[in-house]
């Protein structure tokens, strides 16, 4: 999973990247992809963001966002695979409506973007780190590697496969990193396994993996795994 703090200013060598001038004072964890260029900072969330925290007196916290709200649209478009300008949204003065849902009601909350404190100090991008990090800082891993459910997670290739003595023929995502207390870790994956398959699905590519395995709170995804020269099925159960 990454964690966001939403709107604030962006780490020092951003590729030139045109910087959001305001915030919301949102902190949420999904998994997502970042991209920056001449054009500004755009992200595309890969799952429906979990509100972690709330800045208090930012416009969120004004408006009523509260931890525990789950994300599910930005003026009326949903935020699942949909590219998202934070340059473009993130303007001071500019008002945007959020749509949340909330112990089961979903709700549209409205608010203006306010000018970034001059304190902070943020970048937004797949956390290399736990999902219960908590600091100021957020940093970007190889642009090949995400984390999800607890994991890290990368692309391979056939010589990876064939060196790894994976079944021939097949592809997969390599488990780089599993973290203490996550639901990677309560399923049984590890560090060096390959995921083949979730829920019946091959799977080759690490966003695509995060996207299956983003689920609500008491569902779950069956994962076909090779490690330690065998096949094997887990069962994830996010938290």
């Amino acid at each position: 999973m990454c964690r966001v703090l939403f709107g604030l200013l962006l780490a020092a060598g951003a590729l030139g990247a045109q910087e959001p001038e305001g915030y919301l004072g949102i902190a949420f964890t999904c998994p997502l992809k970042r991209i920056e260029d001449a054009s500004g900072v755009r992200v595309i969330h890969l799952a429906y963001p979990a509100v972690e925290s709330v800045e208090p007196g930012s416009p969120a916290s004004l408006a009523g966002i509260s931890a525990g709200d789950t994300i599910l649209a930005y003026d009326s478009v949903d935020v699942i695979n949909h590219e998202l300008s934070l340059t473009r949204m993130l303007r001071p003065g500019r008002r945007v409506l959020i749509r949340v849902r909330r112990n089961g009601a979903i709700k549209e909350v409205a608010m203006r973007v306010a000018t970034r404190p001059p304190s902070y100090v943020e970048s937004i991008g797949v956390l290399p780190r736990p999902p219960r990090f908590v600091g100021p800082m957020i940093t970007m891993p190889s642009p090949d590697q995400i984390a999800a459910a607890g994991a890290a997670l990368i692309r391979t290739n056939g010589d990876l496969l064939a060196a790894l003595g994976a079944p021939k023929g097949s592809g997969g995502v390599l488990v780089v990193n599993v973290w203490q207390g996550t639901p990677a870790e309560a399923s049984g994956l590890h560090a060096g396994d390959v995921v083949l398959s979730a829920d019946g699905r091959n799977v080759t590519d690490p966003e695509a993996l995060a996207q299956l395995i983003a689920l609500p709170p008491g569902d779950a995804v069956t994962l076909r795994v090779y490690g330690n020269h065998r096949v094997r099925t887990v069962t994830l159960r996010p938290q």
